[in-house]
């Protein structure tokens, strides 16, 4: 004979002690995320496009998500530390879909690493991860642009990337650091560089940076393209990026070779803030194709931009505006030279986090008619 009442008590001992472990689970994850051990949010942008000539020599009007990213981050030890980015780009643009790379229709993991923290002066990364080259792309977040969005030939607007990159990272490891209290950072990448079918030798590519930081630092691996009053930054910037015998546009042989410079400023000014950033970049035996100039892969090339904007300092209803304007233009060697001008304003609603922009750019092809864009952006993030 069954004895019930002892199976009752049973099944509520067993039911308490599964609540127990059930308090305890969740009070050790609230705890772990209370001591910063793990983080998680989103961010994203939506943006309505409309491009002259953008289609069979029609106008475009172009509705879509710009980036949506889903991050994780934490530190599960004292010296190690992981980051990811789960993101699509370009969701619902016209003619566009690459899910293996998150463009168009699918998820993918943009970025994805761990670092071994041995000191501020010595980190070692692996996995995912921007291209340490140029400071526009290659240690700027593109959640905190001063510009509506990257130059053009960093994949901005409706741009491409000039390197070789999986939108803008590539696989493989970094040794970086902040040495001198971070008025020095390095960035000293090996990685994979190109793939395709006609470069089967597989030779590594080796990419590099160092900024050197005159005012406050940037000690961080992604720096803000405008702080809005809340850093005093004059940071110089040298990189180098080269990759051997590479099979360009079918001539075999080819030894690839970037290097660029840049100079960038945010400061306090007259209870608002300016902020102005330049660089120039020299290239040779060019990687990539580019489809909005004259630059295809083995050409040599200057590119050279120019971007500028004040912080206002008078708030305007909920928020403040931030006018700004760029110029960039890319001359190839014995080819027509493509430029591009820029201009628009940002309306902070919450900072980076809240932001409204409206953007106008000119293309001017030279070698047929230019194109008007017009872009206007809702960003916001947790």
């Amino acid at each position: 004979m069954v004895d019930e009442r002892n199976g009752l008590l049973t099944m509520k001992k067993s039911t308490s002690f599964m609540l127990l472990i059930s308090v305890l689970c969740f009070d050790f994850w609230q705890d772990a995320v209370s001591q910063e051990k793990v983080e998680i949010g989103f961010w994203t942008q939506f943006w309505y496009q409309y491009v002259e000539n953008g289609k069979n020599g029609n106008g475009l009007n172009d509705f879509m998500a710009r980036r949506a990213y889903f991050y994780v981050k934490g530190q599960p030890a004292n010296h190690l530390r992981f980051f990811t980015h789960i993101a699509v780009d370009r969701y619902g643009q016209d003619g566009l879909d690459n899910p293996s790379l998150g463009l168009g229709s699918g998820l993918a993991f943009r970025d994805a690493w761990a670092t071994l923290h041995l000191s501020e002066a010595l980190k070692i990364q692996a996995g995912r991860m921007y291209v340490p080259l140029t400071r526009n792309y290659g240690a700027t977040s593109t959640k905190a642009l001063l510009t509506t969005d990257l130059s053009f030939f960093q994949g901005g607007v409706r741009g491409a990337i000039f390197y070789a990159s999986k939108v803008g990272r590539d696989d493989g490891v970094t040794f970086w650091g902040n040495p001198l209290d971070g008025r020095l950072q390095y960035r000293l990448m090996v990685s994979e560089g190109m793939e395709d079918n006609s470069n089967p030798k597989d030779h590594l590519r080796f990419a590099g940076r160092m900024a050197v930081n005159l005012l406050e630092p940037e000690k961080e691996w992604f720096n803000q393209g405008t702080y809005l009053g809340q850093k005093k930054i004059l940071s110089l910037g040298f990189g180098l990026d080269s990759q051997s015998d590479l099979t360009l546009n079918n001539q075999t042989q080819q030894d690839n070779l970037t290097w660029t410079v840049d100079a960038f400023f945010d400061h306090p000014l007259a209870a608002g803030a300016i902020t102005v950033e330049s660089a120039y970049i020299h290239l040779r035996n060019n990687t990539q194709t580019h489809n909005f100039s004259q630059l295809t892969a083995g050409d040599d090339a200057e590119i050279f931009y120019l971007q500028a904007g004040y912080y206002l300092p008078t708030q305007i209803g909920a928020g403040r505006v931030q006018p700004y304007m760029r110029y960039e233009t890319a001359a190839v060697d014995q080819k027509s030279d493509t430029n591009f001008f820029s201009g628009g304003l940002n309306y902070y609603l919450k900072g980076h986090n809240g932001k409204i922009s409206l953007d106008y750019t000119f293309v001017d092809h030279q070698n047929k008619d230019g194109q008007s864009i017009v872009t206007l952006q809702l960003a916001v993030g947790l």
